[in-house]
Parts: C-alpha cells; structure tokens; sequence
C-alpha cells in the first residue's frame, strides 16, 4: 500500500501553514504526516503546527529539501514511511521549486512506498500583482508544476488582482487540472484527488493514447484522437499523453519532430507543441513559424504533445505521427544498460565516450574520497582533470542525466568542474545501490553556498549546451 504525498508550494506568505492546518481539521479521520522545511533555524512552521496532534510532524530547518539537503530528506522519508501514515504533506520553503522534490521521490529508496498526489500551490493575488520580477518568474515556476492551483486570501485583493491572477492562470500550459479561488486556505478534500485518467490513474500505451479515452481529444469512431478543427476547415488536430514511467531520447525526438515539421503523408504540419520527460529531462518542444523551438519545461505530471495539421482528402497524418513518436521512447533495456562508460555529449552533438580505465589514468585522481565527503568512500576522478584532457568547452552549462531518466538543472561548466565522478569502491565498479555505474559529488565552496548540483546518483551522460547569448 502506497502512501500519497502533496507537496504544497507556494511563494513566501501564501498561507501554506493555513491551508495545512485546514487539511489537518478537515481530515481528522486520516493519520497524518507532515514534512515542513523551515527557511530559518528557528522552525517557525514547525512551531506553529505543533499543537494539532495526533498527526505526525517532521522538521528540516535551514536551507531547502529540495537542494541544499537531500540526504536529510531522504532519511526523514524513511522514518515518516516506517510510521505508516495515510497521507504525507510536504512544505517546502517559500523560495523552493516543487519539481525538484517530485524527482528527488522518483529517484529515492523510498519510491516505491510513495505515490504522488496533487500538488498544491498557493499564490497571493495581491502579491502576484506587485511583485517585481524575481518574484515573478519564481511564482511561475511554481505554478507551472500545480496540479491544483490556488488564489488564496481573496478577501484580502482588489477584484483587478483577481482579474489579473485568472488570467495569468489561464496563460499556463498544459495548465493545473483544478483553479480555485478561496480564502483562509480552504480547498475541498475532492480537489486533492486525481480525477480519472490523470496523475497515478492515467492509464496509456506507448503510442501515447489512453486506454479509456482522451480527456483532450475529441475523438472519431474509427478510435484515432484526432479531430477537424470546428472553426477551419481542413485543419485537424492530434494530442497524446504518456505517463512519466516513459522515458523519450531527446536526440530521437528532436530528430522525429524536425521530420514532423517537414509533413506527414502529404499533410503539413502548422503546429506541434510537446513536453517530454527525455533523458535528458523534462523538454517543451515546439514548431511553429517553420522553426522548431526546444526549453526546458517545469512540467512533471506526464509527457504530452498536440500537433495540428493541414489535411487534404484522406490522409492520415495522425497515424503516422503516432508510430514516430513512440519509436522516440527508450526501452526498458536502454533504460536497465549496466555501462561502465560515461558519455560527455558536446554542444555540436558530438560524443566522447569516457571508459572507467581511462578515469582511473586521470591526474590529479582521489584514492578515497572519505576525506571530503565523510559519508562517502571510493575512487573519484576529479572533473577538472577531465576536462583538460579532453580540451571541453569551458563556458556554458553542464545537465548530468542518470540511468533512470533524472537529469539535473542546467549546472554552469566552471561549477561542474568543481566536482568529482565516483567510479570504483575496493577496486570494483561503482554498484548501482551506491549510486553507480558513477556519482557527481561537488562539495560546498569556501562560502559554503551549497552548489547548484551536489550530489547525482546513476550518471551515465554530461550534455553540455552553450551559455546564453549575453554570456
């Protein structure tokens, strides 16, 4: 029996410890647990929950669950798990970034007793009407993972800021399955499940359709998701869905769309737009103005695409799409690959295959790297060194992707090269339960600002991406 977690995010002032408070009340019936990540040392949060047992509290202050402490959360998942609760709710700081947790459970020990719920983000529209442009961005990112939305403290707004947050809301693709308006942090216990056909209950095929129909699409008799634009005729349009256990090969997709973009059984293409969780991440791709667009996507609650094209007479370029994109997923053997290579994917597309002889001849190696990382011990190659020996690029940014499909936030080279690659434990190869075939560690700096990427298990690729144009 699994064990569901919300995570409930939201910018700071939001009123998350309210709307927790509220769930507690509301759920009196449920054994609770509650994971709060304070900002400060004082655990604040933590305090202020405290008087409402008998459901279970767990605090990490200081930092972010997210980043800057893993390990911690990790253990904390652990002795929450062992407890048996009903339901997990998960506070992370007001600065953090809800997706980062969402991988950090997939990739964890602990998956496997976890089950992924709503997640809840709260927005003050007040706050989202004023807030200067840090603020700005950090609210949507926040927003653009929810599957339940919240305008929360209503009463406390100008309608314009309401009008202003509904249709900031609307501009969110794909879009929270559920926005609602409240006040005090008040959210309906049948908002927090998944309605059918989405999150845990999508159920699909590899070609991306659902197995008991498609919520987004309007389909025919002949059982294809495609359907005539009401407003232009001669337009159809096309979506798929595929649950976050597929996995895409970013090179193959991007090669299938561009072929997409040149037309499918005589019918052009006019427009695709996807998220895809590839290897290396979660990817929004796009073609429009005869270009094709690739970004980073925030999304995690599946992988989909919609594509419009021009259609004369019987073609059937929906069918064909369909067979292309599946043939873009990795399979559960390409997925599984034990390897003792590491592959460093350069900006041009070029690939350099690293082999573990070669990281054990690296200058500069570490016998054991217990000495900087106490909860560690093996061989380690210093990246540095990697990096002069192969001649790298030494600006731009750095995504380490793992064996399973996680992929880290671009990482800027000249922090990467900071690091170092665990390869070898008593003289064999890195095994998977300790984080092989090979595991990045970058310790804090003399600041100890916690680096953007501390510590991924499972590595088997570095793509590097050139920096920014003003870079």
């Amino acid at each position: 029996m699994t064990i569901p977690v919300h995570i409930i995010g939201g910018f700071l002032g939001t009123g998350k410890t309210t709307f927790i408070r509220d769930q507690l009340a509301a759920r009196a019936g449920e054994q609770l647990a509650v994971l709060v990540n304070d900002f400060g040392e004082a655990s604040l949060d933590a305090t202020t929950l405290a008087g409402d047992r008998p459901f279970e509290i767990t605090s990490i202050p200081g930092g972010c669950v997210c980043c800057t402490a893993p390990e911690g959360f990790i253990d904390a998942l652990g002795a929450i798990i062992a407890r048996g609760p009903d339901r997990l709710l998960i506070e992370p700081t007001g600065l953090a970034r809800p997706q980062d947790l969402i991988d950090t459970i997939r990739r964890s020990p602990h998956a496997g007793s976890l089950e992924i719920a709503p997640v809840v983000v709260l927005v003050d529209p007040a706050r989202l009407a004023t807030a200067n442009e840090p603020e700005r961005v950090l609210i949507a990112h926040q927003a653009e993972i929810a599957d339940v939305l919240v305008a929360n403290r209503t009463d406390l707004c100008e309608p314009e800021a309401l009008e202003h947050f509904d249709a900031w809301a609307a501009d969110l693709w794909p879009g929270p399955l559920v926005v609602h308006r409240t006040t005090h942090g008040r959210v309906p216990l049948e908002k927090m499940e998944w309605p059918e056909h989405e999150g845990t209950r999508l159920s699909l095929d590899p070609s991306g359709h659902c197995g008991h129909g498609h919520p987004d699409s309007h389909r025919h008799p002949d059982g294809h998701g495609h359907h005539e634009a009401d407003s232009t005729q001669g337009f159809r349009a096309e979506s798929w869905r595929w649950s976050t256990a597929h996995v895409f090969s970013r090179e193959r997709l991007f090669r299938t769309v561009l072929r997409m973009s040149q037309g499918l059984a005589g019918a052009p293409l006019s427009r695709f737009k996807g998220i895809f969780r590839t290897d290396e991440g979660f990817l929004l791709l796009e073609f429009a103005g005869g270009t094709v667009h690739e970004a980073r996507s925030l999304h995690r609650r599946d992988s989909r695409a919609d594509a419009i094209f021009l259609v004369d007479g019987d073609a059937n370029p929906e069918r064909l799409a369909s067979t292309w994109l599946s043939r873009t997923l990795l399979s559960d053997e390409e997925l599984d690959a034990k390897t003792h290579e590491i592959e460093v994917v350069l900006p041009d597309g070029r690939v350099r295959v690293i082999d573990r002889k070669e990281l054990l001849g690296l200058p500069d190696g570490i016998p054991d790297v217990a000495g900087i990382f106490p909860e560690r011990t093996g061989a380690a190659a210093r990246i540095d060194a990697l990096w002069r020996t192969h001649d790298l690029p030494g600006s731009g940014d750095a995504i380490v992707c793992a064996s399973d499909g996680f992929t880290s936030e671009p990482v800027p080279i000249e922090e990467i090269r900071r690091g170092l690659l665990l390869h070898t434990v008593d003289g064999e190869a890195l095994a998977a339960e300790g984080g092989g075939p090979f595991r990045l560690l970058i310790a804090e700096d003399v600041d100890d600002t916690p680096p953007a990427c501390a510590s991924v298990k499972g590595v088997v690729r570095i793509v590097l991406k050139p920096g920014a144009p003003n870079e």
